[in-house]
């Protein structure tokens, strides 16, 4: 075992010698140094096992060797400090745990015993630290080569749904049946408002969370090219949280869902809300609040048929947002104006903030 003892005492350094080769007899390695610029020196170039330091030397305090220590080890020092002084004090003893020490004690009252016992136990400190900052370490590259892979899986599932996309559109082009190209359109801008969120993924810090606004804002601009709006007759606009401090994030396993439930009602206003050149504008909102989120797509187009929806058949549109609403555990509410004067529609979905189940707090 080495130990390094920095003392302007030779008497104190001579006796913790004795005391420490009692138990540990040839196996001990000690050097002791008189002042503190060869003590740290010794301690750089020994590597010690554990150093026995004097709380106060002629040219600094145990204190600021310890930081003149980390400073030349670019961090913490890799071996046990045990301080030693010639009087008694809490406030020196909690300094010099704060300072890095592992133990500390008080000349006077020195042992064979209890020299050696500190010096084990301090030992058994910086072991443990040694091994927790190893496996500290140890976790987080694994999560950095996680967070690697689950990029690289979002990024290909991205690619992929790109891919169907595609394909959808260039099948819809090829159809002869204006009803049939319609459905495989809308089927395509399904597939790609998937596709933007596993890009949005890939490209944030955060893999587990998507930021509404950000990803509504792409969808409608997505929708308006693709149906060839014009935006001077047809506005759109994003009302949801952005501040950087709190954005209307939802967890993956919602964003998906709230992503296709936007698409079908944003798509809906565009195809029946204006017809015939009708100007107007489609607004998407969304706020938190007590737990629960509510998305709300709104126009200011000619309304909803008579009895809508609770009379005729439910469209797919229609379906497929109760269903993803189920899924989202939550309700959704349909309002249009007076019979007398339709004007707009305004379609709300409120769901639990987190996933049931998730165990979120």
């Amino acid at each position: 075992m080495k130990v390094v003892m920095v003392d302007d005492s030779p008497a104190d350094r001579n006796l913790c010698r004795i005391l420490l080769e009692e138990v540990h007899g040839s196996e001990l390695q000690f050097f002791g140094e008189q002042r503190a610029a060869q003590g740290l020196e010794t301690c750089r170039k020994v590597q010690p096992d554990c150093l026995l330091l004097d709380y106060k030397l002629p040219e600094m305090t145990g204190l600021e060797f310890l930081k003149q220590l980390r400073e030349n080890a670019s961090g913490e020092p890799s071996f046990a400090v045990v301080m030693l002084t010639g009087w008694a004090g809490e406030q020196a003893a909690v300094d010099a745990m704060k300072a890095g020490a592992q133990d500390y004690l008080v000349k006077d009252r020195i042992t064979a015993d209890g020299l050696n016992l500190a010096v084990q136990k301090a030992m058994q400190k910086v072991s443990l630290l040694r091994v927790l900052r190893e496996e500290r370490d140890r976790l987080a590259n694994s999560l950095a080569e996680k967070e690697v892979l689950l990029k690289e899986v979002h990024h290909r599932v991205k690619n992929n749904l790109q891919v169907i996309a595609s394909l959808l559109r260039l099948q819809a082009g090829s159809m002869g049946s204006p009803e049939l190209a319609a459905a495989l359109e809308e089927s395509q801008h399904r597939v790609e408002s998937m596709a933007m969120i596993h890009e949005q993924l890939y490209e944030s810090g955060d893999l587990g969370e998507v930021d509404l606004a950000r990803h509504a804002a792409q969808l409608l601009d997505n929708l308006f090219s693709s149906y060839g709006v014009d935006q001077a007759r047809i506005r759109g606009c994003v009302a949801i949280p952005r501040a950087p401090g709190a954005p209307l994030l939802l967890d993956v396993h919602q964003a998906i869902p709230a992503g296709l439930i936007l698409n079908e009602l944003v798509s809906n206003a565009l195809k029946h809300a204006f017809p015939g050149g009708r100007c107007g504008s489609i607004a998407v909102e969304g706020e938190r609040r007590d737990g629960t989120v509510t998305l709300v797509v709104r126009d200011d187009g000619v309304g909803l048929p008579a009895g809508f929806p609770a009379g005729g058949n439910r469209t797919l549109g229609l379906q497929i947002v109760e269903i993803l609403a189920r899924q989202l555990h939550g309700a959704l509410t349909v309002e249009s104006g007076p019979l007398e004067r339709p004007c707009g529609a305004t379609f709300s979905i409120a769901f639990p903030e987190r996933p049931m189940g998730s165990g979120k707090a």
